[in-house]
């Protein structure tokens, strides 16, 4: 497909409608979201509910389900109702109007149902629920639902009790810990602890155990004081994130990352979906942290190059791919890492590909999640979402895709033209509705809680850019062959199997197709994306070298 001649494509480059969403990412703040009072004099009526239910405005939505009463017998089924079938920030809704519950009555359903309820997404819920009414008689119920047979529910009541700064939580998640089979709960799990202990004792149940078990007993001991020295260690030993930054002369940026992790197998340097930050990542490779370092990266934006030349009216430059590959490239130099596998999601796989084109031999991996392969290919998720949107009456998801481009011409995005040309207003806080409906879309089921507790951490502001004339299939291919794993998802809208299984094969690799996911595969399916990806380093690439002491003679 030819791109018309008057639209270059810019992802997140919102302007003039959605000024506030350029001004939050330049910022680096999330969109606005308005905070309706929790308690309301006059109780909401059915017909304001019926006109939430079919209101394609998500925050009209939020913040009617956020003034329901749950002690209102019809009121509460709807919030039930509401917490089984909506996405994550109607369910937020839900869950603020359920956390006023003041009866006996209804709060004993709440911990019925969630000890009890059928359906994990109400538990889940009901975790959210209890945990933000922050009451110690019901804590007991918060530990026992942690020993839940659904894993996204254990998660939810982990993540929760990481400011419960009470010896009885830590022990609980302790011996949690002990007989936890799932990756991603095995990660909050030492996340929370770190949180609650400053112990830092890593990714083994045994060693926490040990530590917490003395820990206890010990009369001068205070839950959560800090030894520096304990803590510089962990970081040296992997245990504990470790910040770097490396000046970079070549790219002219200093590059920011995170170092967790550690054994035997090959270092893995992680990039995030464009615009997103590696704190969507960091949750969910814990297992892979046992055998590997990993480098969290957090990609310098637009600002940080200087001297970028700009396209047209647009005033934006395009999307400096090169320079982030000599930022990496002098990142591995300054390690002494011999090579990285190259973890890179959606848009940066592009930094993949050109790593592996100019650094072949700094490569020990190709890793691909959800990627595009072309900037036609950003354009074809574009028209997915306008079509989609519109089709589907999706206003939200519609002015997602329309604002994907821009008019070189103008300066202006579609979107704002759309409106322009049909005298459409924008709605009081369009551009968190939209961004929000973004951010959903990465999910192939959306109504996870934990969604929301991403939400306000998930983006790193980059700039609007213009994306380059790029297509791997016109590309030299590296002059090694790369071991190259690509993971996609089934009902990802930014990406398509197709376009995948083509990257495999353009590197001689492996395409595999997660059923269950969207775009975030190692959140959605984390079990087996951890067991995939350390099962392919293993059988793909080498060893580290361990490093010999001499001695003197």
């Amino acid at each position: 497909m030819k791109l018309a001649p008057r639209s270059i494509l810019a992802p997140h480059s919102f302007r003039g409608s959605l000024a506030f969403l350029i001004v939050a990412n330049i910022l680096g703040m999330s969109p606005a979201v308005i905070s309706p009072a929790v308690a309301q004099d006059a109780e909401v009526s059915k017909k304001e509910i019926n006109a939430a239910y079919r209101s394609p405005n998500s925050l009209i939505r939020h913040e009617t389900w956020t003034k329901l009463n749950p002690e209102n017998k019809s009121q509460l089924k709807i919030l039930l109702q509401i917490l089984q079938k909506r996405s994550w920030y109607d369910r937020q809704g839900a869950i603020n109007a359920l956390a006023t519950a003041a009866s006996d009555d209804v709060i004993e359903k709440v911990v019925k149902y969630l000890e009890k309820h059928k359906d994990p997404a109400v538990r889940q819920g009901m975790a959210a629920v209890l945990a933000k009414m922050n009451d110690d008689q019901y804590y007991p119920a918060l530990y026992k639902a942690l020993d839940d047979k659904d894993p996204l529910v254990r998660r939810t009541v982990i993540h929760s009790l990481r400011v419960r700064k009470k010896n009885e939580a830590v022990d609980a998640l302790v011996q949690r810990f002990r007989k936890e089979k799932d990756p991603s709960c095995k990660s909050f799990l030492e996340k929370s602890l770190n949180q609650l202990t400053q112990a830092f004792k890593g990714p083994n149940p045994i060693a926490w155990l040990a530590w917490w078990e003395a820990a206890k007993n010990d009369p001068d001991y205070e839950l959560g004081e800090t030894d520096e020295e304990a803590k510089k260690a962990a970081e040296d030993l992997g245990l504990k994130l470790k910040k770097r930054k490396t000046v970079s002369v070549g790219a002219g940026v200093t590059l920011e990352s995170e170092e967790k992790g550690g054994g035997d197998g090959v270092p893995i340097l992680v990039l995030p979906h464009y615009g997103r930050s590696q704190e969507i990542f960091k949750p969910f490779l814990g297992e892979l942290e046992r055998n590997h370092k990993l480098y969290y990266i957090n990609i310098p934006t637009i600002a940080e190059f200087k001297g970028l030349p700009t396209v047209g009216a647009t005033g934006l430059p395009e999307y400096p791919t090169e320079k982030y590959v000599e930022a990496f490239e002098d990142l591995r130099k300054e390690t002494g890492e011999d090579h990285f596998a190259i973890m890179s999601a959606g848009m940066n796989a592009w930094i993949g590909m050109t790593y592996a084109e100019k650094h072949p031999r700094s490569v020990a991996a190709l890793l691909f999640v959800a990627p595009l392969a072309s900037r036609k290919a950003y354009g074809d998720a574009t028209d997915r979402f306008v079509k989609q949107g519109q089709a589907s009456k999706d206003t939200e998801m519609h002015y997602f895709g329309l604002g994907r481009r821009v008019n070189p011409q103008t300066g202006k995005n579609h979107l704002d033209e759309y409106k322009e040309k049909n005298s459409i207003k924008t709605w009081e806080g369009e551009s968190g509705c939209v961004d929000r409906r973004s951010w959903s879309l990465y999910f192939a089921d959306d109504r996870d809680t934990f969604i929301g507790e991403l939400y306000p951490i998930k983006s790193r502001p980059l700039g609007g850019v213009i994306i380059p004339d790029f297509d791997l299939f016109k590309r030299k291919k590296p002059s090694r062959r790369i071991p190259t794993l690509v993971i996609t998802g089934k009902a990802s809208l930014y990406n398509t199997t197709e376009e995948s299984k083509a990257i495999a094969k353009f590197y001689g690799g492996i395409c595999l197709e997660y059923r269950k996911s969207s775009c975030m595969p190692f959140y959605e399916e984390s079990e087996r994306f951890n067991k995939d990806v350390s099962k392919f380093l293993k059988k793909f690439t080498r060893k580290k070298k361990k490093k010999s002491s001499s001695k003197k003679r």
